[in-house]
């Protein structure tokens, strides 16, 4: 299981059964030997090869304006953080380190990248500007602080670990635990308003999908299959989840409706396909 903080295809090509769904997915899949970045339209056409190295290529994330990708890739010998265009072309680095960089995402506004840095040691949440340029410190403290995601107010959600990881809101320099369990938490993402979030968490054996309000209230299981669920990618009109799911023995990406019900396979085939991003 590729849960977890590092570690898609035949897509179902056409319309959907269930109409149109806005936008475009990025995901990595192994389909040709090892993880490599593809973006395909939200309905499983136009699928479309977005990386071809032998290192691995990760955790991609769309642009607000859906013109480009960052992902992870250690194809310099170290994770680090790059971008390219999602028709394939101007390839750029953004990190050099001498330590690993994961979890990338765009800010709304699309002016910075949020990513988890390992510069001293332990986890803890950064961001760089998109062009490059020197990283800041968003989020740091005793323990690792990873996987994060920013709302359009600025607001971030991540996981913390103190012992067990836990979903973590952080706002104007205060903090607030979203999520209270002796399992693992993780993989957190905002609806589009920014008012709920999503994570997954194996608090009951396997890794189900949970939803919880900023307040910390009214949490609930979404998504309650015998099989383990990965991150939900939130659609760019707030409808429908896509959710990297093993229920047919390996890792394939679904649609799902917000309140749990299982819409459509998206993808299908022997290979793994996972960590979905929907964007523009």
């Amino acid at each position: 299981m590729r849960f977890g903080i590092i570690s898609v295809l035949s897509i179902c090509v056409g319309a959907s059964a269930f109409g149109a769904y806005e936008g475009k997915i990025v995901f990595t899949s192994n389909r040709d030997g090892n993880q490599e970045i593809y973006v395909a339209a939200a309905d499983g056409s136009s699928v479309a090869r977005l990386t071809n190295d032998k290192a691995y290529d990760d955790q991609p994330a769309l642009s607000p304006d859906g013109k480009s990708v960052v992902f992870v890739s250690n194809r310099d010998g170290n994770n680090e953080l790059y971008v390219i265009g999602v028709n394939g072309t101007s390839l750029r680095r953004i990190t050099d380190t001498a330590y690993p960089e994961i979890d990338p995402s765009f800010s709304p506004d699309g002016r910075w990248i949020i990513y988890t840095s390992m510069a001293e040691g332990d986890k803890d949440i950064v961001r760089i500007p998109v062009a490059g340029g020197e990283p800041e410190v968003l989020v740091t403290g005793e323990g690792d602080q990873f996987m994060a995601r920013m709302a359009p107010d600025g607001a971030l959600v991540y996981v913390e670990n103190g012992g067990d990881e836990e979903i973590i809101l952080y706002k104007n320099g205060k903090k607030k635990n979203l999520s209270q369990s002796p399992g693992l938490d993780l993989m957190p993402s905002f609806s589009a308003d920014g008012s709920l979030v999503y994570f997954t968490s194996n608090r009951g054996g396997d890794y189900d999908l949970f939803v919880v309000d900023r307040g910390g209230s009214s949490l609930k299981e979404l998504i309650t299959l015998e099989s383990s669920e990965g991150r939900a990618a939130v659609s760019p009109d707030g409808r429908y989840l896509a959710v990297a799911s093993d229920q047919d023995g390996e890792l394939d990406i679904y649609i799902f409706s917000l309140d749990g019900e299982m819409l459509e396979q998206l993808t299908q085939n022997e290979a793994e396909e996972y960590e979905p991003f929907w964007g523009k």
